[in-house]
């Protein structure tokens, strides 16, 4: 098996529960993760699927923050990334924009702040994740073959 793991920093957004055609009903987030120098920012829009359980709950903690539009900051770790394009009609203009981000399953946050004050929320403890991790198959690490 294996996972490919982004992990982050970004502004939590869009928190929503999503109800498919087929399948239980899930609670999803956008997060606009940053990257490049901090004198430059770009951001990488991820809509995440949270499957961590200390990742849902830290995400209901931190939901009423993110409806009131106050600015959470969380770091995160989230797992199978795949590109994602979408349009959407710019609500200034009222043209259609095209944007490209990432969608992923959200596994864990590992810190969060709101408004620049930090926030206590549940949290994987490195321990817990390398027994999961163990328990997973992951333990082991695949090196390539030689050519």
């Amino acid at each position: 098996m294996f996972n490919l793991i982004v992990e982050g920093v970004g502004y939590l957004n869009r928190v929503r529960s999503v109800t498919p055609k087929k399948g239980p009903a899930y609670l999803a987030c956008t997060i606009n993760a940053m990257m490049g120098e901090s004198t430059a920012v770009e951001y990488v829009s991820i809509d995440c699927r949270i499957v961590g359980k200390q990742a849902l709950e830290a995400v209901k903690q931190l939901e009423d923050a993110v409806k009131a539009k106050q600015k959470v900051i969380v770091g995160f770790r989230a797992g199978d990334p795949k590109p994602d394009f979408y349009e959407f009609t710019n609500s200034q203009t009222g043209e259609v924009v095209q944007r490209e981000g990432l969608k992923a399953r959200l596994l864990q946050l590992t810190f969060a702040k709101v408004d620049g004050q930090k926030v206590e929320i549940p949290v994987v403890e490195r321990a817990q994740r390398a027994d999961e991790s163990a328990q997973a198959g992951g333990a082991q690490r695949h090196e390539p073959a030689e050519a």
